[in-house]
């Protein structure tokens, strides 16, 4: 999902709830052997963090203290400042971190502008209306902290669910989903979850549609609309490069059909706009740099789109498609398969025409 800072409300969380957040941010900035001090005296910090700096000839390890205050509308003062700046001038941190939901109050900071110059170690505050600046650039701690939307929610767990257990949503959720939505607040990596989850189990919701009758074959349309207006790439570059190094696991959509259907082009044959590949990257090297991919190709009204999903997103958009679109994917198709969805096209547009 995409938020914007207005739907950060820190008062809506507790102080103990901003402290994780802080620890969350903290590690989303690649901060390491992070301590948070949860239980006890806390020694001036309530997380004590460590950041490498790396370079060609010596990795440099520094110290952080960060302190999380949580204040709902007044400023922080000099009072509660001035106990971890002594513990912090005892034990010698490299930085001293504020992390404050409100701001410094004018005594406060005219105080730290006065001290800061004196000090072994550097004293960074991050005041209410920046710390939310930062936190929009990782929506998914906006959804795990401030979301209060309920399909927002269900997309989360949905995903959440996906990464723990590999099971793809069911088609009542997606169209719960897809229905209630705000499409334009999505991200290419929630977008591209619905999609391949839809596509990738399209031929059974067709057969659960033989039981309930409810199957909507352009469910996903309203994705698609949107795609139009915002995919802007002509190429697919990633996997153009991998191309050497990588081998199909499994298929679905129209690809399933021209491999085992095409000899007899009978009723049999579905009719399908869209097909997918996942992929088994790096197979040729070490084990330990093996990677899952996944492929989808979806043709809609006159675009096509290609979708390559690895730890990153692609997307791509190709424009007044033809019969010849199957040869102009990123991915390759044999010839053979080439040759066989122009049969797989004819087919369909004989049975229309008779």
């Amino acid at each position: 999902m995409k938020y914007t800072v207005d739907e950060i409300d820190f008062k809506s969380i507790t102080p103990k709830e901003f402290e994780n957040l802080c620890y969350d941010l903290l590690i989303k900035y690649n901060f390491r052997n992070l301590i948070w001090k949860q239980w006890g005296a806390d020694n001036g910090r309530d997380i004590e963090a460590r950041y490498v700096f790396t370079s060609m000839i010596q990795d440099k390890k520094l110290k952080y203290f960060i302190e999380c205050k949580h204040y709902s509308s007044w400023g922080v003062p000099v009072g509660e400042l001035q106990t971890k700046i002594a513990w912090a001038d005892a034990e010698n941190p490299n930085s001293l971190i504020f992390f404050i939901t409100s701001y410094l109050t004018t005594s406060a900071r005219e105080w730290i502008r006065k001290i800061e110059s004196q000090k072994q170690y550097d004293i960074i505050i991050i005041e209410g209306e920046e710390l939310k600046n930062r936190l929009v650039q990782f929506p998914e701690l906006v959804e795990r902290y401030f979301s209060r939307n309920k399909y927002d929610k269900l997309l989360k767990d949905l995903k959440d669910y996906h990464v723990k257990f590999n099971i793809l949503p069911s088609y009542e959720f997606l169209c719960e989903l897809i229905d209630n939505v705000e499409i334009e607040r999505l991200n290419d990596e929630d977008i591209v979850f619905i999609l391949i989850s839809f596509y990738r189990q399209y031929d059974f919701f067709e057969q659960r549609d033989d039981y309930y009758g409810d199957f909507d074959w352009n469910k996903a349309d309203k994705i698609l609309d949107y795609l139009k207006t915002t995919v802007k790439n002509k190429e697919l570059l990633s996997i153009t490069n991998q191309k050497e190094d990588y081998t199909i696991l499994w298929d679905y959509g129209f690809i399933n059909e021209l491999d085992w259907r095409i000899c007899e082009l009978s009723e049999d044959v579905k009719q399908y706009s869209f097909m997918g590949y996942e992929i088994h990257l790096n197979y040729k090297q070490e084990k330990i740099n093996w990677k899952i991919g996944h492929y989808l190709f979806i043709k809609y009204k006159d675009v096509a789109f290609e979708i390559y999903k690895t730890e990153t997103i692609e997307m791509r958009i190709i424009e007044n498609v033809s019969y010849t679109v199957i040869s102009l994917l990123s991915i390759d198709i044999p010839d053979v398969q080439v040759a066989n969805y122009m049969l797989y096209l004819d087919h369909f547009s004989d049975n229309t025409n008779n």
